[in-house]
């Protein structure tokens, strides 16, 4: 069943085109990585799933739904998002975070939550090891537990697919793979999973299959040990990559 398509898909803030003649399709259960330099079109791409901005030519289409012209609460029981950053205004804490995710799932925004919520906020703090956090003020937390809760703010909105933008940025190796090892059983679990990294390795861990993207384009497609060439790597990073192997996995590993 396909999740996911983009169909000649261009988009600009201006006149200049961030994204070029996109196409891209994703199947449900699938875990597909975009990589590629700053600048290239992941974020923006991500951004169009997720009915933030709406396409200067062509079709994107979530589950047969326009994502920019579904109903919003409607299509934030389907899609979640995790953005970059999470930085609330004001000193939150991480129970009532959490419970932000549940907002699709009410009436209104001054509805009162029920018990379901608060277990559906429980569950998805557990299942990313911060149910400690709970009571927790979030501008307290570290990078790596801010992280956590922002997926466990997505999962309490208890959507079958989920978006990620650039999951491990600004993560220490071990939060990182804390990171890594979460998605890892959100894909198990059969959510569709449509992240952007910054790290190419983590990409190949995780991923069924890896978008390559340079200057707005898709570049290469396909699956890590096709896509991740060093011909591809240089013409697309600009830059020398070796291609090792990791003794104890075995899988293929880049090195710059």
């Amino acid at each position: 069943m396909v999740e996911i398509i983009l169909k000649n898909v261009d988009f600009g803030y201006t006149d200049d085109l961030v994204l070029k003649s996109i196409n891209l399709q994703i199947d449900k259960g699938e875990f597909v990585s975009l990589i590629g330099p700053n600048g290239s079109g992941k974020t923006t791409l991500l951004k169009l799933v997720a009915g933030l901005l709406k396409p200067t030519r062509g079709t994107v289409m979530v589950r047969g739904m326009d994502p920019s012209k579904a109903r919003k609460k409607h299509f934030a029981r389907i899609v979640g998002f995790v953005t970059e950053d999470l930085n609330p205004i004001y000193p939150f804490r991480v129970k009532q975070i959490v419970l932000t995710g549940r907002l699709p799932y009410k009436s209104s925004f001054f509805a009162s939550w029920d018990e379901l919520d608060f277990q559906k906020v429980k569950e998805a703090l557990v299942k990313v090891d911060a149910l400690g956090y709970l009571d927790r003020y979030f501008n307290q937390l570290s990078a790596g537990e801010k992280k956590r809760v922002s997926i466990a703010r997505i999962l309490a909105q208890d959507t079958p697919v989920l978006l990620f933008d650039e999951p491990t940025a600004h993560l220490d190796p071990g939060h990182a793979v804390e990171v890594l090892e979460i998605m890892k059983k959100l894909h198990a679990e059969g959510r569709t999973i449509l992240a952007a990294f910054h790290e190419i390795n983590f990409a190949a861990r995780l991923s069924d299959r890896i978008v390559m993207m340079k200057e707005g384009k898709i570049f290469a497609e396909g699956k890590a040990e096709e896509v991740l060439t060093e011909e591809n790597l240089e013409q697309v990073y600009n830059t020398c990559f070796r291609i090792i192997r990791d003794p104890l996995s075995g899988l293929a590993y880049v090195v710059y």
